[in-house]
């Protein structure tokens, strides 16, 4: 059995997260992923439609695992293009809990794009979303609040946490809209996306309203072709960037992988803006490891997240992170004029 002291920073981590949420209205944050490519629909809805293709994708993060009650997050999407109408949709699904399990959310949402040609070199695509969305407290039964521990009080007596309960909705649900844009031409790729665009309420009580803050994201890169020589896999190096923020919260990341048609590997680096270190430093967050495999239709990939943040790696042993996809080609009745592929990364 570990000892109390070596509990003492991961139970005093849960126990102010859960006293904030209570505290005040829930203003929860979107699950951000590392492997943000590989779940594309859900980073913009203009990539919706983006191989030209069928495609469905899965993903699931373990995040902070080291610490007691993690936060996990898991969704699946479908999108596929349409020649005919110049047209991409798509539905995505997603799931997170967080904590002890008490605060979670799921959302179910419809994606819609449009090619617009702008030349020969350059496309444009516009992307709307709408979706449904519920968050709440799950496992309310499950929390310990102070005046359940605190020495002094009998057994079996009174808790005032848990009628304070009473006057909460345990779930919110709410309307959501997104939207986004890409432009891109044969080797990069430049986006923007938000989502909460109705500012829709959060808060499990009716005494308040809680607007879920706006998410905004930009991001971007470029693909470098790379010849590996006689008898040998040509790769692509590929650069990407990406800026995301919602309420006070801004992370920035950035990446370098190789890839070939079999194997991609690379590191990203990412960077919590809202605030410096003690000690007036860039506040680091994590450094990713991130592998992935393709076989004919089929990808997947792992990363491996490496907490650098005064949180400390020992703490929250990091994050893991899989993703699944398989893509398969439109029936050749339905195709018309060729389109361009967004050459965006696949994890």
């Amino acid at each position: 059995m570990k000892s109390m002291t070596a509990l003492c920073p991961r139970l005093l981590f849960v126990l102010a997260m859960v006293g904030t949420m209570l505290a005040n209205p829930v203003r929860a944050q979107d699950p951000q992923l590392t492997q943000f490519y590989a779940a594309a629909p859900h980073l913009n809805p203009a990539f919706a439609g983006g191989t030209l293709e069928n495609r469905v994708a899965f993903h699931y993060r373990n995040q902070w695992p080291g610490i007691p009650g993690r936060f996990v997050s898991y969704g699946a999407s479908y999108d596929v293009f349409i020649p005919k109408i110049n047209s991409g949709i798509g539905v995505i699904f997603a799931s997170d809990e967080a904590g002890t399990g008490a605060l979670g959310s799921s959302s179910f949402a419809f994606q819609y794009s449009y090619e617009v040609p702008i030349g020969e070199r350059l496309s444009f695509r516009p992307g709307l979303q709408l979706g449904w969305s519920s968050r709440g407290l799950l496992n309310w039964q499950d929390l310990v609040f102070g005046d359940q521990i605190n020495r002094g009080v009998d057994e079996g007596g009174a808790n005032a946490s848990l009628e304070g309960l009473a006057n909460f909705q345990l779930v919110r649900n709410f309307f959501d809209v997104a939207a986004g844009g890409v432009l891109y031409g044969k080797r990069f790729w430049l986006g923007v996306s938000s989502r909460h665009l109705n500012s829709p309420s959060e808060s499990l009580t009716d005494a308040t309203t809680a607007p879920v803050p706006i998410w905004f994201s930009t991001h971007g890169g470029i693909r470098i072709p790379t010849f590996g020589g006689p008898g040998r896999t040509d790769q692509d190096l590929l650069i990407a960037a990406g800026y995301r923020s919602q309420g006070g919260f801004n992370q920035m990341d950035f990446g370098i992988s190789f890839d070939s048609p079999f194997l991609t590997y690379g590191v990203s680096y990412r960077q919590i803006l809202m605030k410096q270190a003690p000690d007036g430093a860039p506040n680091h967050d994590a450094i990713s490891l991130i592998l992935g495999l393709t076989e004919e239709h089929f990808r997947v990939g792992y990363s491996y997240d490496i907490t650098v943040s005064t949180l400390g790696w020992g703490i929250t042993d990091g994050a893991h992170e899989l993703t699944l996809s398989y893509v398969w080609k439109t029936p050749s009745h339905l195709r018309s004029r060729p389109h361009r592929v967004l050459p965006c990364a696949e994890f």
